[in-house]
């Protein structure tokens, strides 16, 4: 079983997809910060990353480029959220969306994307 991988240094944010996830009963992993996600990621290949672009020790691109160094054979999809695209954002944006597939979603999130995301790529527990 494959989780989806949720990362976002807003804890409110972050337990409000998780929530979201559990309720569909959707298999998941939350990482609050880059060094956790990577920590948590090994053994997994994650159909879905959902990130935030701008994490307190690294941003969303760095993240994203060492998650497919550790599981090389696969392809990541991922959904950025997004709340305003200030400079910092578009630089890290900009990196991000020629090294994969990239779906922005703006905060504030509604319940209906991450469910339609959790019936998309999401396997239940």
């Amino acid at each position: 079983m494959n989780p989806i991988l949720v990362v976002n240094d807003d804890s409110a944010l972050l337990n409000e997809i998780t929530t979201v996830l559990k309720e569909e009963g959707v298999f998941h992993l939350a990482a609050s910060s880059g060094e956790q996600a990577l920590t948590m990621a090994s053994g997994y290949d994650f159909p879905l990353a959902i990130l935030d672009l701008k994490l307190g020790d690294m941003d969303g691109d760095e993240l994203y480029k060492q998650l497919l160094e550790k599981e090389s054979h696969y392809v990541l999809p991922v959904v950025a959220l997004v709340d305003g695209l200030d400079g910092a954002e578009v630089e890290v944006l900009n990196r991000l969306l020629p090294q994969g597939q990239v779906t922005l979603l703006s905060k504030p999130l509604k319940k209906e994307w991450l469910v339609d995301l959790a019936k998309r790529y999401g396997e239940a527990r």
